[in-house]
């Protein structure tokens, strides 16, 4: 027959192996929790500079304020009230604070079009930049046709183009003594001066 000290022993030994297993199980989760890789953290500064070009205090009257354009609702359900009325009247820290609880809540939903948190976001960014600014190449075109297109031009008068002014028109032509010359022989056509000429209008390049 076992002895009561016996006995005892092996229900301390069975009360602390069900301890260490309830303690196991809660573990397991909060260890895989901690286990996984957290993503980026945000850039605040690049967010704030795409919501409103970094301007940590503005109100425009749009119904969302500060530098990360947080409305006023949000800024109440997550405890800015703490620090200010509006999220414009908060510093830039307390803002932060304010969007590091709604990134943990919501993630970065709350800036679809802002939350660039990588470096493959600014490399996006730059070939996009590219991109666009190589687009305009063909719309520059006509412009270099216009140019290169024909002076409409008799021996000694000029039909005005759209587009044209006078300086233009007097280095097309090659009219001597220049811009003021052109417009001292057209006095009577440009009545309101020379800023106002028109398409169709007949001018004087010779004396």
């Amino acid at each position: 027959m076992p002895s009561p000290l016996a006995k005892r022993s092996v229900e301390t030994l069975l009360s602390v192996l069900l301890v260490m297993l309830s303690v196991l199980g809660l573990a397991g989760p909060s260890a895989a929790a901690a286990g996984s890789p957290a993503g980026p953290a945000p850039d605040w500064e690049r967010i704030a500079a795409c919501e409103s070009n970094g301007r940590w205090h503005i109100n425009t009257g749009n119904g969302y304020h500060g530098g990360l354009q947080i409305d006023p609702a949000t800024w109440r359900a997550y405890g800015g009230r703490r620090y200010a009325p509006r999220a414009d009247l908060a510093t830039r820290d307390e803002q932060i604070a304010i969007g590091e609880r709604i990134a943990r809540d919501r993630g970065l939903s709350a800036w679809p079009n802002c939350a660039r948190t990588t470096d493959d976001g600014d490399s996006t960014s730059r070939t996009t930049e590219r991109a666009v600014s190589a687009d305009p190449a063909p719309q520059a075109a006509p412009r270099t046709r216009s140019i290169a297109s024909p002076v409409h031009t008799t021996a000694r008068t000029y039909v005005v183009q759209p587009g044209d002014c006078l300086s233009v028109i007097a280095e097309r032509t090659h009219t001597p003594g220049g811009t003021k010359a052109l417009y001292d022989l057209n006095k009577d056509t440009l009545g309101q001066g020379p800023d106002h000429i028109y398409p169709g209008q007949q001018l004087r390049l010779r004396a």
